[in-house]
């Protein structure tokens, strides 16, 4: 992973590499079924959408979320991969069940409420942001649907979701509505991270720039 891009004005920017430096070497170990995936050595981009997503949270949830790396690393499991083989229970069924469901944890019934919860709030919030910034949002992932070619935001957020535990998924729930209460989109927070990494100085910049682009 490249120093050069690394954000560390804070100790939890620190806590936020520490988290991606874990995920990035479970990336590295994902095992694809038609080989090597190309955004598996690119790491500026790893980085970006993952300090941008993560970056929206507490010192509190980044935490419990660094205890679950930590447990799974302890237990051998890669959560990265689980991620993956959750979002083929969408996108490839068929092998899925046939293949992983076996060995994939089942969530509790507490877990995959939860898990409900946040995804309403993060497809709603997502499906907002898309209709106040379509260029930015038209290079992004379609927000539903099931397509094994162009995985969705929903599909791939059911995936990352049901790696996390139960008392991370709890605190990220509060967070989200801590966030909701104050009249804040979680969806703006995470493209207008993203878009600062690329250079841009808002969401307006980017988006503005973005739809010239297409002139």
């Amino acid at each position: 992973m490249r120093d050069d891009i690394r954000r560390t004005a804070t100790p939890k920017d620190h806590l936020i590499n520490e988290i991606i430096d874990i995920e990035w070497n479970m990336f590295d170990k994902v095992n694809n079924i038609g080989g090597r995936a190309g955004c598996q050595d690119d790491g500026w981009t790893f980085y970006v959408n993952r300090y941008s997503q993560f970056a929206i949270y507490n010192v509190d949830v980044l935490s419990m979320y660094r205890e679950d790396l930590a447990e799974a690393q302890m237990q051998g499991r890669n959560l990265i991969t689980e991620k993956y083989a959750y979002m083929m229970e969408f996108t490839d069924k068929a092998n899925y069940d046939a293949n992983l469901k076996a060995y994939m944890p089942v969530p509790s019934e507490e877990k995959i409420d939860l898990i409900e919860k946040i995804l309403r709030i993060l497809v709603m919030k997502e499906a907002e942001f898309a209709e106040m910034y379509p260029g930015i949002s038209g290079n992004s992932r379609p927000i539903t649907g099931v397509n094994k070619m162009d995985v969705s935001f929903m599909v791939y957020t059911i995936g990352e979701l049901k790696t996390y535990s139960e008392r991370t998924l709890k605190g990220m729930y509060g967070a989200l509505e801590e966030l909701i209460a104050k009249g804040v989109s979680p969806s703006y927070l995470i493209h207008r991270n993203t878009v600062e990494f690329y250079g841009y100085e808002d969401l307006d910049d980017a988006e503005n720039k973005i739809l010239l682009g297409r002139v």
